[in-house]
């Protein structure tokens, strides 16, 4: 991946967890999609740290928490 393209990820995972704190899950749902799709254009994915795998942790965080 190009660092544009990282850069990219990491300012769509900004806005992501923007809008969940704003509970715009609408949106935030618009995003993750987008984020999965940079994801699968991933040619030697790493395991680590990605934007993609940050936002689901954000997911399971916000429904242990309680939230819908």
């Amino acid at each position: 991946m190009t660092k544009s393209v990282d850069l990219l990820e990491k300012e769509l995972l900004h806005v992501f967890r923007y809008a969940c704190r704003r509970d715009r899950m609408d949106i935030a749902e618009f995003i993750l999609a987008a984020l999965e799709k940079l994801d699968d254009e991933r040619k030697l994915s790493s395991h680590g740290n990605r934007p993609l795998n940050d936002a689901y942790r954000d997911l399971i965080g916000t429904c242990i928490a309680g939230r819908p």
